[in-house]
């Protein structure tokens, strides 16, 4: 099963929530382990919601979950929440890791992971943690074991 981490940022209202639902709909492997980072999110809309909370029913062979949701941001649309939210990103993981086979147990060194590039947010297939560089920008940065991704910075 194939694992993604999406961080989501900004606003999450129609617009990208429609845009989520394409890009997933574009990926070829599937089913999938899912885990949308809100931490940068600043608001969400009931239509963005409502987008988010359809995933499962429009992918069920996937397996979702939310985490770190700021205070104060409603994530369930008509009441309820179909996506399970977590605290932080290592219980999400554990969540999404725990019912699988034993063998398939954790975000593994050999899967392949989608990850975006953090200056042009390019879709990128990636193996393991280390260095890269964006083919689309030529944009050089850091992925971490977690698979969060950091942007070179240049001191003058």
């Amino acid at each position: 099963m194939k694992e993604i981490i999406i961080n989501l940022q900004g606003d999450l209202d129609f617009k990208l929530g429609e845009s989520l639902f394409s890009k997933l709909e574009e990926l070829s492997e599937a089913p999938r382990r899912i885990l949308l980072d809100a931490a940068g999110l600043n608001s969400a809309t009931l239509e963005g919601a409502s987008i988010l909370n359809r995933l499962p029913e429009r992918f069920p062979d996937s397996k979702f979950a939310i985490c770190t949701v700021q205070e104060g941001i409603d994530l369930s649309s008509e009441g309820n929440v179909s996506i399970p939210v977590f605290q932080d990103r290592e219980s999400a993981k554990s969540h999404l890791i725990s019912e699988d086979d034993p063998k398939d147990q954790g975000f593994q060194e050999e899967s392949t992971v989608l990850v975006n590039c953090p200056s042009c947010f390019h879709l990128l297939k990636i193996q393991n943690s280390g260095n890269y560089a964006c083919p689309a920008c030529q944009s050089k940065f850091f992925v971490t074991k977690d698979f969060r991704t950091s942007p070179f910075e240049r001191l003058l």
